[in-house]
């Protein structure tokens, strides 16, 4: 059982407690609805143990049952493999959460026949992932020239992280964008570095392709300003306002 464990552990990226919650959560749910009444099932010294309650009469009888000999255990497998996909998705989910709204840069690695374009970063340091940004997220004048090719490396604000069901089977989906306002902003913050904390950024409109209007707090770098142009392809306007940081 120990090793069953530890394969589990390791293809789902999930801890040993977690793994076993959950083979007790399945085994004890499908053993109950085939027997008609209550089976508990649990683990005792890395052991799995399964212990059926019967009220008969009033009185709660307890019968142990060997699951050496139980039947349909490919079913109860199957089951479990759905139900620790969900749980290691859901886990990734709500790891990358906190990257929602954020700048990310990634390699664009594939382009597909609806012209979706995948995007492969790292979030964390070491942890690759594949995000997908949609061809209506993207602005007009980049669809169709080699600033968004395969093989370039782009900026990208990261819209959404959540669990989808693809072909039955639980997926991690990032989606990413290269028309949002918070790009703008995001954009002209890494340029700034720790200066950024100091200034307040809000990109108030954003014609994309065209034109995005910002305001200030503090005169910016041209050389930063510049830099989000070249990147955008389009002008980025500074405007200075009294703009609390966000």
């Amino acid at each position: 059982m120990k090793k069953i464990l530890t394969s589990l552990t390791c293809k789902y990226g999930l801890t040993t407690s977690e793994v076993m919650a959950e083979v007790e959560t399945i085994f004890s749910a499908i053993l109950s609805k085939w027997h008609g009444f209550e089976v508990m099932v649990f683990f005792r010294d890395l052991k799995l143990e399964a212990v059926a309650y019967n009220n008969s009469g009033g009185v709660v009888m307890q019968r142990p049952i060997d699951l050496s000999k139980i039947k349909g255990r490919n079913t109860i497998i199957r089951e479990l493999e759905i139900k620790l996909s969900k749980v290691a998705v859901l886990k990734k989910v709500a790891h990358y959460k906190p990257f929602e709204k954020g700048l990310i840069w990634g390699e664009i690695t594939a382009i597909d026949a609806e012209h979706n374009f995948f995007v492969e970063t790292e979030l964390e340091p070491g942890e690759c992932i594949t995000a997908i940004c949609p061809l209506n997220r993207i602005g007009l004048h980049e669809r169709h020239n080699n600033n968004l090719s395969v093989g370039r490396k782009r900026a990208f604000h990261l819209r959404r992280v959540e669990p989808v069901l693809l072909n039955g089977t639980p997926r991690l989906k990032i989606v990413v964008d290269r028309v949002s306002k918070t790009l703008v902003e995001n954009l002209l913050k890494s340029q700034l570095g720790s200066e950024a904390e100091k200034i307040g950024i809000k990109c108030v409109k954003r014609y994309v392709g065209h034109k995005s209007v910002v305001l200030t707090g503090k005169r910016l770098p041209k050389s930063a300003i510049t830099a989000v142009d070249r990147e955008l392809h389009e002008r980025v306007q500074v405007r200075f306002a009294n703009v609390v940081n966000r």
